[in-house]
Formats: structure tokens, C-alpha cells, sequence
């Protein structure tokens, strides 16, 4: 992301003469820096300075007159010639630079309720003045003296003790409202960021600049905003891109983490989920300069739209579909942030790349592809239309934008399609597509275990059958389950006459003593597995050949064994040179296609296949499985094994309804005598009249199959 995408237009500097035109290549609203500058300037301006209240100034005002009138009575104490006489002289030095002799005189011989009364008045009026504001750095101080000197003037008795007021106001008075200049700053601060800025709207095919001007910095708001100038990555850019970067990787790997764990653990699926990102942040640097193509900033933003779109859709086929929910709604944010902070394409990237996503979750064949394409189409033309109304496009825009919009929605499917086929295989990816191609009947596998082994390939078609259908009664991947059931026996090619579907001159086990038998059986898993190595088949499907009997019991021959050699006595150590190796089924679809190939073998056994006669079986084949630990690894509710269960009974008792038995047809010579007689003895059949259409007497209704 800190990669420069957008091309230089122009390389001009504030003050320069620009030699060619400019004109606006699309719509756009610019911040005008100049004019946001002095609204802001003005708004600071605007905030005056910020006092905080000293919570002491009022005490020490009182204080203040407190100590005053200490001192008169020390004066008025040494005058009478108490114990304080020798401090005297002091006071009256403190006092004579405060107050004139004749003022010193009446505070010395007044009476002592004259002073008291005095005292009280000067609290009383400091203390009133010293409630209001004064603040630091203006007129407060004075005037609020002016003020104390009027209320003197009115408690006082007589003209010396108005001035003896006054002078003591004027000494205890104070400022309580002090200047705080970090707060001052921090409010100007706050009313310059708070004033917002001042915007200017460009349309498409203004002239920004004529050939000739002086650049300004109004110029260059225009260039910027259209995309036109790129700016130079600085420190605190590239810190700020690495740690939305980190986030972003942090939240998608916490999520896989939580929600995917099977990716998680997987080098190979989050190494095709970076890659798939990666290339698609990095699809406009591809596009744009790898080509030399120009491109506008429009074109470039439906650009970005289509690389999200078609990694949205890749990560949901490839890996999972909530996943590239999250990974389509990331990356809409950065391309929102790489096409110049442009809100248009982050809304109209992800409401896409949504639309993408649930088109292709289910894909199945080519018809879906154009379903998507014209789904995709569609959004985001009624997108280009919605947003344009409301960021108030002009029709010329607007058309302009239908036209892109749809040719993004027809790339991103091409490239969708295109990423599918490059990197299922060799990611390892078992995608619908990929399913559907090995579920062919030409695949030269398939051909050869049709030819091979005729009975094992009927088998494998019907155990397809029954597991796609109990899967999707129970919400697994039903078209997986089918296509793996085709290739789950595959081993048994390369001996196909000892497995009992295939037998057609006896059968060999006959001759042969039960171990080698069971040794001959338990092959057929590692004669598959050697056959998909060859064949190259999914990993997915080779779990499914491997897994398919677990480590279940080789129950006939075992049983031979026991009678044979044990007198009848079960033996667990013999027992265990019985059972397949494993491993144990470990998904539900393995579950699955487990449970089909057993209850679809031994549903062939049976003489008359009714529904309650099914019932048992498939229950009785499930408690044995169950009983015997081969589903403990895989997902299975046992809700969903009921699940199983019904959809299992419900196929085979289609599969294996009861049929009529269809009478003999009569003889051509009985046919011609019996028309005969009906007719009264004349044969009204013609010559060439085929025998099926004739009807013995008393038969009825022809049967359906006549």
C-alpha cells in the first residue's frame, strides 16, 4: 500500500508557471488550504485567555487585613505602656508606610468598639469584594478597589476611617482568577481544529489550470484531490500504512485462527490465501504500469474494485466463503484509501465484492458463471447510479460509470475463472469444478474400473447415490461425497475376480484359506491408493479410498478363521490380523461414504427388500459401526446418524422396489385361434399384426412393461 499507484500528471510547485492546460478527469470536492487556513485563524483568534480560580486568594485577602489590625493592637498596646512597648517603634514604622500620622493617631486613641467595629467593616467588604472575579493581566484589581472604596465611603463614620478603609482594601485585595496560558493553548487549539474546512467542488472538464498561469496553492488542492500530484510518503505516512497493514493481518489471522482452524494449521491454504490477497492489492500496479496503460483516477478505482471482486470470489471457492466476507471488506478498505481516501469505490468495492461472493459459493457449471457476471453487473451499475445521485454526478458520469462497471464485473469473472483453474491443483484445492471434471464418465479411470471390474463400478455408482443424498439431508458437501464414492474401490482393479461383484465362474476364496483371503481384500485400500498416486487424484479423495473401511473387521473371513482354526472361540490377537489398517474415518463425508459402502453391499443380500426389512438392516450395519469405534473420529452427531439412517432406507427402497413377474406370452397360433373364436371364427388381425398387441381373455389390463 505504500507503493506510489496513482501516475505523476504533473510535477509543478507553488509559484511556477504551469505550460500546458489542466482539466479535471472526473468530479471531485478539494479542501481549499488557503481559506480553511484563515477560517481557522480566525476561530482561534476567537477564543480568549483561560484564568483558573486560585482557591487561597480569598483567605489570604482576609488574612491580610487580619494581620493589619494585629498590628494596630500592638501599636495600641505599647502606647499604654504595656509588656509590648519595646516593639513600639517597629510597629509604627510598619504602620507609617500605610497610613498618614493623623490616621496613626486615630488608631492608636479610638476606642477599643470603634476599632473592633472597623475591623469587622473591612472583613466584611474584602471579603464581598474577593467574591467576584479578578483576574490577572487586566483592570480587575483596580476596579474592584474603586468598588471597595465606594462601600467604605458608605460604612464608614467618618472621613478618616473611609480612607483608613480604603487603604486597608487596597492591601488585601488580590487577584483570585489567574492567566493559564497551556489551557489558552489548548483551547485555541481545540476551536482550530473544531473549525473545520472550507471545501470547493471541481467538475469533470474544468480547467484547473491555463497554460501560462502561476501554480497556487489552490492549484494544487485541485491536483491533489483528483489524484493528479502524488504525494511524497513521509515518516509518519509509512508508520501510520505499516500499522493499518499489521491490523489488518492481525484481525484476518486472528479470525482464521478462531473460525478456520483447518486453514490455520494449513501452510499450504494461508499461503494461497497471502498470495491471492497480495495479487490483488498489487493488480493495479500490475495493470497500470506493467502495461503503460493511462488511466484515470475513475478508471483506476473501478480497477482496484475488480482485483478485490475476483479475490473475494477465489478465496470463497479455494478456501471458504466467511473468510472472504472478511477478506473482501479489508481489502475494500484499502482500495478506498489507495484511490485518493475516495469513499465511492470503498462502498461500492465491498457491496461487489458481496455480491461476487454469493454468486459463486454454489458454482457448479458455466451457466453460473454468466448468473454471476450479470449479478455482479448488475450491482454495480445500480451502484454507480445510487452514488452517483447522491454525490451528485452528471448523467455524462453516469453512463460513463455503467459502462465501466460492467466491463470490472466481466474482467473479474474472467480472472475468478482464469485464478480457479491456475491454482486449484497445484494448492491442493478440491473445488466444485474440479469435482464435477473427475466425476465424468470419460475420465480414463472410471472407463478402465467400468471395464475391469463392471460389478465394483455399479457399486460405486450406487454407494454415490446413497452418500450424496444422506449428505445432503445433513448439510455436508453432497456433490463431494458422490465423486469420491466413484473412486473409493478403485483398488480393487487389479484383482478384480476376488471380490464377489465381479465373480462370474466361481468363486476363488474357495480354495483359498481365510487368511490370505483377508490379506487379498485388505489390499484393495493400498492398490487404490497406488492407482490415485498414479492417476494424480485430490488428496481429498485419497483420504476417502484410505479411510472408506477404517479399521473395520474382515467379519466372513474372520469367522472361517475362528471356526477353522479356534474351534469357534473368538480370539482378539487373531482378530486384529483381520481388520483393514486404517486410518478411522476423520470427516463427516468419510462418515459417511463408510456407512453407504456397507449398508449398499449388504442391502444386495437381502430376498425381499421391503422398507421395514431396510429399517433393520441400515440400523442394525450403523450399531455395528458405532459399536465398533469406526465413527469416533469423525463429526457425526448422532442426530445426523439418525439423519443418515432415513435417507439410507428412503434410496434403497427405490432402488429395490419389487418388480411383477410378467406372464408368458401366448403362442402366434394361440393368438389367431383366440381372435378367431372372439370374432365368431373370422380372424380380423392382419397379416402383419405384431404379436404384442394381442391380450388372452381374461387377463385384464396389459402390465406396464408389455
Amino acid at each position: 500500500m505504500s507503493v506510489h499507484f496513482m501516475p505523476d500528471k504533473i510535477s509543478l510547485k507553488v509559484g511556477e508557471r504551469s505550460p500546458v492546460e489542466i482539466r479535471a478527469n472526473r468530479s471531485v470536492t478539494y479542501v481549499d488550504t488557503d481559506a480553511t487556513l484563515r477560517r481557522r485563524a480566525f476561530a482561534a483568534e476567537c477564543v480568549g485567555p483561560v484564568y483558573s480560580y486560585d482557591p487561597t486568594a480569598q483567605a489570604e485577602a482576609i488574612s491580610t487585613v487580619g494581620e493589619l489590625f494585629q498590628e494596630v493592637a500592638r501599636l495600641r498596646t505599647g502606647r499604654a505602656g504595656g509588656g509590648a512597648a519595646r516593639n513600639h517603634e517597629g510597629t509604627l514604622l510598619r504602620l507609617g508606610a500605610l497610613f498618614s500620622p493623623r490616621e496613626i493617631r486615630y488608631l492608636a486613641s479610638s476606642p477599643p468598639a470603634a476599632i473592633a467595629r472597623l475591623e469587622a467593616d473591612a472583613r466584611r467588604l474584602v471579603d464581598a469584594q474577593m467574591d467576584a472575579p479578578i483576574r490577572t493581566d487586566t483592570d480587575d484589581l483596580n476596579h474592584a478597589r474603586a468598588l471597595f472604596a465606594m462601600a467604605a465611603r458608605k460604612a464608614a463614620a467618618n472621613s478618616i476611617e473611609e480612607h483608613i478603609l480604603t487603604i486597608i482594601g487596597a492591601q488585601a485585595l488580590r487577584p483570585n482568577q489567574i492567566f493559564d496560558r497551556r489551557k489558552t493553548e489548548q483551547m485555541r487549539e481545540a476551536a482550530w481544529r473544531s473549525a473545520g474546512v472550507i471545501t470547493g467542488e471541481v467538475r469533470l472538464g474544468d480547467v484547473i489550470i491555463h497554460p501560462g498561469e502561476v501554480f497556487t496553492q489552490q492549484h494544487l488542492d485541485k491536483c491533489r484531490a483528483l489524484g493528479l500530484i502524488s504525494p511524497r510518503i513521509d515518516l509518519a505516512t509509512a508508520a501510520s500504512i505499516f500499522g493499518l497493514a499489521l491490523g489488518m493481518v492481525f484481525l484476518a489471522g486472528l479470525y482464521i485462527r478462531r473460525s478456520n482452524p483447518a486453514v490455520y494449521a494449513d501452510p499450504r491454504q494461508l499461503s494461497l490465501l497471502s498470495l491471492t490477497v497480495l495479487l490483488s492489492v498489487l493488480g493495479l500496479r500490475v495493470f497500470g504500469t506493467l502495461f503503460g496503460i493511462t488511466l484515470s483516477g475513475m478508471q483506476f478505482g473501478y480497477l482496484g474494485m475488480m482485483t478485490v471482486v475476483s479475490a473475494g470470489m477465489l478465496i470463497t471457492v479455494l478456501l471458504d466463503a466467511p473468510l472472504a466476507t472478511l477478506i473482501t471488506a479489508l481489502l475494500a478498505v484499502q482500495t478506498g484509501l489507495i484511490i485518493s481516501h475516495e469513499v465511492r469505490f470503498t462502498v461500492m468495492t465491498l457491496v461487489s465484492g458481496l455480491v461476487g461472493i454469493f454468486s459463486v459459493s454454489n458454482i457448479r457449471d458455466r451457466s453460473h458463471l454468466l448468473k454471476a457476471t450479470l449479478a455482479i453487473g448488475g450491482a454495480n451499475v445500480a451502484l454507480v447510479w445510487l452514488l452517483g445521485g447522491l454525490l451528485g454526478d452528471t448523467l455524462r458520469e453516469v453512463l460513463l460509470g455503467s459502462v465501466w462497471a460492467l466491463a470490472a464485473a466481466a474482467i473479474a469473472i474472467a480472472i475468478f475463472w482464469f485464478g480457479v483453474a491456475v491454482l486449484e491443483k497445484p494448492f491442493g484445492i478440491l473445488t466444485h469444478v474440479w469435482l464435477l471434471e473427475l466425476s465424468s464418465s470419460e475420465r480414463p479411470l472410471l472407463r478402465e474400473l467400468c471395464i475391469k471390474a463392471p460389478g465394483t463400478y455399479a457399486h460405486s455408482i450406487m454407494v454415490g447415490n446413497l452418500a450424496e443424498a444422506a449428505a445432503e439431508a445433513i448439510g455436508a458437501n453432497a456433490l463431494f461425497c458422490r465423486v469420491a464414492s466413484y473412486y473409493h474401490d478403485i483398488g480393487k482393479m487389479r484383482r478384480p475376480h476376488c471380490f464377489v461383484e465381479n465373480q462370474r465362474a466361481g468363486n476363488i476364496h474357495e480354495r483359498l484359506n481365510p487368511s490370505l483371503s483377508a490379506l487379498i481384500i485388505a489390499a484393495h485400500v493400498r492398490d487404490g491408493l497406488c492407482l490415485a498416486d498414479e492417476y494424480k487424484l485430490p488428496r481429498q479423495i485419497k483420504a476417502i479410498i484410505a479411510e472408506h473401511h477404517g479399521t473395520s473387521l474382515i467379519r466372513y473371513f474372520y469367522n472361517q478363521a475362528v471356526i477353522e482354526g479356534c474351534g469357534g472361540v473368538p480370539d482378539p490377537v487373531l482378530e486384529q490380523h483381520f481388520r483393514y489398517e486404517g486410518p478411522k474415518p476423520q470427516t463427516r463425508e468419510s462418515g459417511i461414504i463408510m456407512l453407504a459402502d456397507s449398508v449398499e453391499a449388504a442391502a444386495r443380500c437381502l430376498d425381499r427388500p421391503t422398507s421395514a426389512r431396510l429399517q433393520s438392516l441400515v440400523d442394525t450395519l450403523v450399531r455395528e459401526k458405532l459399536a465398533d469405534g469406526q465413527l469416533d473420529e469423525c463429526n457425526l452427531t448422532l442426530k445426523d446418524i439418525r439423519t443418515i439412517q432415513a435417507s439410507f432406507v428412503r434410496v434403497l427402497s427405490g432402488m429395490l422396489h419389487n418388480r411383477i413377474d410378467y406372464p408368458d406370452l401366448p403362442r402366434p397360433e394361440a393368438v389367431v385361434g383366440w381372435a378367431a373364436q372372439r370374432d365368431g371364427g373370422v380372424d380380423i388381425q392382419p397379416a402383419d399384426a405384431p404379436i404384442a398387441q394381442a391380450v388372452p381373455s381374461g387377463s385384464g389390463p396389459a402390465s406396464p412393461g408389455a
